[in-house]
C-alpha cells in the first residue's frame, strides 16, 4: 500500500479476467492478510522511529508497513515498457506515461502500478519494518483489483486492517484506519482541520449493532450503502488529486511550442504532446519534466471562496486578441495568454486587464466550476452523540444512497453486467441561475468521432461533467448530479446508448428528471433525427451544438413497456439461409424507438449475425450500408416471412384488426416516433395521405398513442425510404396492443434483432421522459433568398 497515494492501493479486475479470479478470491485474500500480519507482529519492536516518519507520497498506504524500493534503481528504470528490460528512449517514456515532473511525488494510477510489475521483477522484496516479504502476491492482487468491484475492494482493506486475524476491526485497528484516512485527505491537499471527529463519528456508525467492533458484513454495508470508505481510504480512482495532465500525442498544423523549452515543435507525423484538459504543450523529451499545472476540477474546502480564477496557459495562441483586437503573432514564439475555463486570448502585455474573476465564456450556464464541486465527506455533519441502537439506521441527509442493480431485471445484454455502484464520492452545487450538463459519450460510436467529440468536450467543460459511458455506464454520473435541481443530459452516440441512458434514469431516484439531449454519432439515429439533430455528426463546431443545446426546447417523449410470454406449441422454422446462431433472447423490455415483426427485423438478424462472425467486415458507414444493400436484396428474394399476416394475431385496444382479410404482409413495425430504419417515415405525412386508413391521424412522440403500420415486402420498404410510396400500410393507431404469433419469426427492438418463438406479446404505455428538441433550422441569409419570398 502506498501511504497518502490514493490511486495505488488497488488495480483493475478486467471484464474477461473477473470470471476467472472469482473463486480464488477469498483464499487470496486471507493467505496475503495473514503473511502480512504474521511479518508485521515478528519485527512490531523492532520499528525505528525515523523509520516512522520517512514515508513518501509514493511510500505506503497501510499504517503498518512500508513499502521501499531498491536504492539502485532510479525512477527511469522503474517506468521500463513490459516488453523491453532495457533502458528506453524518451519518445518510449513519454507515449507510455502521462506523469508529472520529477520534482512531484504524485504519479498517475497506472504508472505506479508499471513501477510495483517492475519492481516485482527486478527485486521481489517488500520492508515491513524491516522485515522482507515477496511482492509477488501483493502486485497479483492489486493487478486484479484496479478499477474493479467495489465489494472486493472493501473486503481486501478490512482483511489487512484486521491485524490480529479475528474476522472484526477493533478500537485500535479503527484508529489506524482513522489516520490513514487522514492521511488520504492531507494528500489530496483536502481541508482536514475538522475532518478527524467527522471520520471518528463515521466509523462509530458502521457498527450497527452497537458491540463495540465492526465486522466484514457491517465494513462492506457502510461502505456500499452510506460512507464513502473507497474514497477515504484512497481506492476510488473517481477521486484523485488534481493537477495531473492527459497527454496525448498530437499533430499541430500550425506552429507550435513547447512550454517548457520554449523551441518549436518540429518534425513529420505527431510531434509532441498536448494536455487535454488544459492544452499545456510540450516535446516527448521534455514530458519528465511537465509541472503539476493542470486545472483543478474540485473545491477541497468548503471554506473557498465561489469567485473562480482564470487558468492561463502560455503561448500557441491563434486569432485576436480579446482587448485590443489585435492578432497574436504566435509564430514567433512562446506568446499569449489563454484561459483554460473561458476561452479568451490576450496579449502578454494585455493580461492585466483581464480582471482576477474568470466568467467561464460563452458556455457559462452549461460548466460546473471547480467551487461547485466539493468531496462529500467534507460537507458532512457531525452525527448525533449518541451511537445507534441494534434495530436503527442513521443515514445522513447529505449522503445519497446507490440504486440497487439486484432488484431490477436484467434488461440489456452489456449493462446488466454494470457493477455495484458505491456512495457517491462529490456533492454538487451549481451556480445560481445556471443549467449544467451531464454528459455521457460512447467513445465506439462513429468510428474516431467519438473519441474526438470526448476530447473536445472535455476541454469546454469541466471533465467531470464528461463520463465515457463504456467505463462503468451512466450509474456514476447520474448518482453525482441526482439532487441537482436543474441540469441537462447530454448523450453522445447512437439510439443505444440514449436507451442505456434512460434505463438507467428508471432506475436512479432523482430530485428532478432532467432533460435528454442527443448529439447523433454511428449509424441509424432516428431518434436524433425526430428531435431535430440530425442523422449524424459531420464534424460540426462543438461550442456551436452547445449554442443548440442553449437553445432547445423540452418536449414529453413516450415510452412503452413490452412483455414476451412464449407458448408452448411447435413451429414451423423460417428459412434463414445463414447456418450461424441468430440471437434468440428479448434484448429490451422497454420501446423507445419503434418494434417490428417480419421483414424488416429477418434483414436485421442477417446484419447482426455476420457482423458478430465477421466484424472487420463492417468497419465503416459506407460498409454497413452496402452489406444492410445485400442482406436486403437477398431477403426480397428469399421471403423469409411470407404470409406473415395468417400466422399472427393483433389486437389494438380490444378490437382485432383481423389481417387474414386484408392484404399479403411480410412485416408489422409499432413506431413510437417518427422516424425508422435510419430516416424512413414509414407512417408518412397526413397530406401525402388523402386516402386510405386515418389520412388525419398526426403522430406525435409524446400522445401516449403508438402507431401500428404493415409492410408488404422488401421492396416496399424501399419504395418508402425513396419517396416512391408515401407510407406503409396504416393499421392502426391505439394505446395498448396484444400480438399473438403462431410460429418463430424475427423481431426487433430499437434496432436489436432476435429469432422469437411462438409468443404473446402485450405492449403498454410506461411512462414519459423530458428529451431537448433542437431549435427550428436557419432560414438562409443570402442575396437570392429574396426571390423566395416573392
Amino acid at each position: 500500500m502506498a501511504a497518502a497515494s490514493s490511486t495505488t492501493a488497488c488495480a483493475a479486475v478486467t471484464a474477461h479476467a473477473d470470471h476467472q479470479v472469482k473463486p480464488t478470491l477469498a483464499s487470496k485474500i486471507h493467505g496475503l492478510a495473514e503473511r502480512l500480519q504474521q511479518l508485521g507482529k515478528s519485527s512490531a519492536d523492532s520499528v525505528d522511529g525515523s523509520d516512522k516518519g520517512s514515508r513518501s507520497r509514493t511510500g505506503s498506504v497501510h499504517p503498518m508497513f512500508t513499502v521501499t524500493t531498491h536504492p539502485s534503481y532510479s525512477s527511469h528504470e522503474l517506468c521500463l515498457d513490459r516488453r523491453n528490460e532495457t533502458s528506453p528512449s524518451h519518445s518510449q517514456m513519454s507515449r507510455n506515461s502521462s506523469r508529472k515532473s520529477s520534482n512531484s511525488m504524485r504519479v498517475n494510477q497506472s504508472t505506479k502500478i508499471e513501477d510495483f510489475r517492475h519492481l516485482m521483477r527486478r527485486s521481489s522484496t517488500v520492508e515491513v519494518h524491516t522485515a522482507r516479504v515477496s511482492l509477488k502476491d501483493i502486485v497479483c492482487y492489486l493487478s486484479l483489483l484496479e478499477a474493479g468491484r467495489p465489494e472486493d475492494k472493501l473486503e481486501f482493506m478490512f482483511r489487512l486492517y484486521d491485524t490480529d486475524g479475528n474476522g472484526v476491526l477493533d478500537t485500535n485497528e479503527m484508529d489506524c484506519i482513522v489516520n490513514q484516512m487522514m492521511a488520504v485527505a492531507e494528500y489530496l491537499g483536502w481541508e482536514t482541520s475538522e475532518l478527524r471527529p467527522i471520520l471518528q463519528d463515521m466509523m462509530v456508525e458502521i457498527d450497527y449493532d452497537a458491540d463495540g467492533t465492526v465486522s466484514l458484513d457491517e465494513w462492506k454495508r457502510g461502505g456500499m450503502t452510506t460512507i464513502p470508505l473507497l474514497v477515504l481510504l484512497g481506492l476510488d480512482t473517481n477521486v484523485k488529486e488534481d493537477g495531473e495532465h492527459a497527454w496525448r500525442l498530437k499533430h499541430f498544423s500550425r506552429p507550435a511550442y513547447c512550454n517548457l523549452c520554449l523551441n518549436m515543435l518540429v518534425g513529420l507525423g505527431k510531434k509532441g504532446l498536448c494536455c487535454i484538459f488544459c492544452k499545456f504543450t510540450v516535446h516527448e523529451r521534455c514530458v519528465q519534466r511537465a509541472p503539476a499545472s493542470c486545472i483543478a476540477t474540485y473545491s477541497k474546502s468548503k471554506r473557498a471562496s465561489a469567485t473562480l480564477a482564470h487558468h492561463w496557459i502560455e503561448g500557441n495562441c491563434h486569432g485576436k486578441c480579446a482587448r485590443c483586437r489585435k492578432k497574436i503573432k504566435g509564430y514567433n514564439g512562446i506568446t499569449g495568454l489563454h484561459c483554460r475555463w473561458c476561452h479568451i486570448t490576450l496579449h502578454n502585455r494585455c493580461v492585466g486587464a483581464a480582471g482576477g474573476a474568470c466568467t467561464l465564456g460563452r458556455h457559462a450556464p452549461h460548466i460546473l466550476p471547480p467551487t461547485a464541486i466539493r468531496p462529500l465527506v467534507l460537507d458532512r455533519q457531525r452525527s448525533l452523540p449518541h451511537r445507534p441502537q441494534p434495530d436503527q439506521q442513521t443515514l445522513p441527509t447529505s449522503i445519497s444512497l446507490p440504486i440497487s442493480i439486484a432488484a431490477v431485471p436484467e434488461e440489456r445484454k452489456e449493462q446488466k453486467k454494470e457493477p455495484r455502484a458505491p456512495p457517491i464520492s462529490f456533492q454538487v452545487t451549481p451556480p445560481e441561475g445556471s443549467c449544467p450538463l451531464l454528459v455521457f459519450i460512447n467513445p465506439k460510436s462513429g468510428g474516431r468521432q467519438g473519441s474526438r467529440v470526448l476530447r473536445k468536450l472535455q476541454y469546454i467543460l469541466n471533465p467531470r461533467q464528461v463520463h465515457d459511458i463504456t467505463k462503468g455506464g451512466p450509474t456514476q454520473g447520474l448518482q453525482m448530479f441526482k439532487d441537482v435541481k436543474n441540469y441537462r443530459v447530454i448523450c453522445c452516440g447512437g439510439d443505444g446508448t440514449v436507451g442505456w441512458v434512460l434505463e438507467t434514469m428508471d432506475k436512479v431516484q432523482m430530485e428532478t428528471q432532467p432533460a435528454v439531449g442527443v448529439i447523433p454519432l454511428g449509424t441509424g439515429n432516428d431518434l436524433a433525427r425526430c428531435l431535430r439533430w440530425g442523422g449524424g455528426y459531420e464534424g460540426e463546431s462543438i461550442h456551436k451544438i452547445l449554442d443548440k443545446i442553449a437553445r432547445a426546447s423540452t418536449v414529453m417523449m413516450d415510452r412503452w413497456q413490452i412483455m414476451v410470454e412464449n407458448l408452448a406449441m411447435e413451429c414451423d422454422q423460417p428459412q434463414m439461409p445463414d447456418s450461424a446462431p441468430h440471437p434468440t433472447t428479448v434484448p429490451y423490455n422497454i420501446i423507445n424507438n419503434y418494434f417490428s415483426i417480419g421483414v424488416d427485423a429477418a434483414i436485421c438478424v442477417k446484419f447482426h449475425t455476420e457482423r458478430e462472425r465477421n466484424p472487420d467486415k463492417f468497419s465503416s458507414r459506407m460498409k454497413n450500408k452496402l452489406w444492410y444493400f445485400e442482406f436486403a436484396t437477398s431477403e426480397q428474394f428469399a421471403a423469409s416471412c411470407k404470409n406473415l399476416h395468417e400466422n399472427i394475431d393483433i389486437v389494438c385496444d380490444g378490437s382485432s384488426l383481423e389481417l387474414k382479410k386484408g392484404p399479403s404482409l411480410q412485416g408489422v413495425a409499432l413506431l413510437n416516433i417518427p422516424y425508422a430504419h435510419g430516416g424512413s417515415n414509414l407512417w408518412g405525412t397526413s397530406a401525402a395521405q388523402r386516402r386510405g386508413r386515418f389520412p388525419q391521424a398526426q403522430q406525435d412522440i409524446g400522445d401516449r398513442m403508438i402507431e401500428v403500420i404493415g409492410l408488404e415486402n422488401c421492396l416496399h420498404m424501399g419504395q418508402v425510404r425513396t419517396g416512391l410510396r408515401a407510407s406503409g400500410r396504416r393499421l392502426a393507431q391505439c394505446s395498448s396492443i396484444t400480438i399473438t404469433t403462431k410460429r418463430m419469426f424475427p423481431m426487433q427492438i430499437d434496432g436489436e434483432p432476435w429469432m422469437q418463438p411462438p409468443c404473446t406479446i402485450t405492449i403498454t404505455h410506461k411512462n414519459q421522459v423530458p428529451m431537448l428538441m433542437g431549435p427550428e433550422p436557419e432560414k438562409g441569409r443570402g442575396f437570392f433568398k429574396i426571390f423566395t419570398h416573392c
